[in-house]
C-alpha cells in the first residue's frame, strides 16, 4: 500500500560483475523503484546470430536497456509484457539475415526483477518476479530469506548426472552434457519445463513471484548462479553468511575467493560444474522512502 506523498526508490550499495571466460553474459542494474539481475545463456551453435559479444551478451544488454527505459514508464504488471514484445521485435530485426533460427540456437536469459513500494508501520513492501536460477537474498524476522526459481533444478540435475564426476578440460563441454542440454532446452518455456526470458517463446506472466517487507536502508542482494556457487557448489558459506559479508562491503573479497576456488579445481572434478569459470554478478541495494 502506497503512502500518500511518499515515493520509494533503490540505491546501490555495492555491485560487481566478472566475466567467466570470453565475454560477460550477465547484467545488473537499478532505476527508481526497480532493480534487476540477468544471467544470459547463448544457444548451442557455432554460428552467432547477433552483433553482440555473444548472443547471450546481446540479449542481456537489450534486457538492461529496455528495463531502464520501461521502469520509468510502466507499471510492474505490464512492464514484463512490454519487455517481451520489445525483445521479440529486436530479435526479429537483428536476425533478419538468418534463414531459419531454431529454438536451441536462440539465446535466453534468467531474470530477477524486484520492485519496492511504500508500506505500513515504517516498512517497505517488496515484490519480486523471477525467471530462472538467479537469487534474491532478503532480510526477514526469521533470518535471511532466499528467493529463486527452482523450476529448472530437475533439468540441472540431469546435466550434472551426464557430466559425472570425472571432470573435464576447462572450456570444453563433454558430448553427453551437450546432448543433455539440448534435450533440456526442448522444455524451455513449456508447461512441464522451466521458464526464462526468450526471444522466441512467450514467457511474460510465467515468473515466480514473492512478496516481503523490509526496513528502509536494509541491504538486499541480487546475484547470478555463478556468484552463488560460493554457497551452492563450494559450500563455503550459508545464505546468511554470504549476505552478512556482502552487507559489510566485502563483495570484492568474496569474488576473489570464488575465482581462487574455481582455479583450485580446474577440471571440475571435486566440485562438478559444466563451466570451470562462470560469469559472476552481485548487486547490493537498499530501498529508502523520500518525500
Amino acid at each position: 500500500m502506497n503512502v500518500t506523498g511518499s515515493t520509494v526508490c533503490f540505491r546501490s550499495l555495492d555491485r560487481l560483475s566478472l566475466t567467466g571466460s570470453r565475454v560477460n553474459e550477465d547484467g545488473a542494474g537499478l532505476h527508481g523503484r526497480f532493480a534487476w539481475v540477468i544471467d544470459g545463456a547463448t544457444g548451442l551453435s557455432d554460428e552467432q546470430l547477433t552483433s553482440g559479444g555473444s548472443d547471450a551478451a546481446w540479449l542481456a544488454a537489450l534486457i538492461e536497456e529496455r528495463l531502464a527505459a520501461l521502469s520509468s514508464l510502466e507499471a510492474a504488471d505490464t512492464l514484463l509484457h512490454s519487455l517481451e514484445a520489445d525483445i521479440v521485435a529486436a530479435f526479429v530485426e537483428e536476425t533478419a539475415h538468418v534463414p531459419d533460427v531454431s529454438d536451441h540456437h536462440a539465446p535466453s536469459a534468467c531474470l530477477g526483477l524486484i520492485e519496492v513500494a511504500a508500506g505500513e508501520a515504517g516498512l517497505l513492501d517488496l515484490q519480486g518476479r523471477l525467471l530462472g536460477d538467479v537469487a534474491v537474498l532478503v532480510p526477514s524476522e526469521h533470518g535471511i530469506a532466499r528467493w529463486s526459481d527452482e523450476r529448472a533444478k530437475p533439468f540441472e540435475r540431469k546435466t550434472l548426472a551426464a557430466l559425472g564426476a570425472q571432470g573435464h578440460e576447462p572450456g570444453q563441454i563433454p558430448e553427453a552434457v551437450r546432448r543433455q542440454i539440448l534435450e533440456n532446452r526442448t522444455r524451455l518455456n513449456q508447461q512441464d519445463g522451466y521458464w526464462v526470458v526468450s526471444p522466441r517463446r512467450p514467457w511474460a506472466g510465467r515468473e515466480l513471484r514473492f512478496e516481503a517487507q523490509v526496513r528502509p536502508g536494509a541491504p538486499i542482494v541480487l546475484a547470478t548462479d555463478g556468484f552463488m556457487r560460493l554457497v551452492d557448489v563450494f559450500e563455503a558459506y550459508t545464505d546468511a553468511e554470504l549476505y552478512d559479508r556482502l552487507a559489510a562491503g566485502q563483495g570484492r573479497d568474496l569474488m576473489e575467493e570464488l575465482r581462487d576456488r574455481e582455479r583450485g579445481d580446474l577440471m571440475a572434478g571435486a566440485y562438478p560444474r559444466v563451466k570451470t569459470h562462470d560469469d559472476a554478478t552481485f548487486l547490493v541495494i537498499a530501498a529508502e522512502r523520500s518525500g
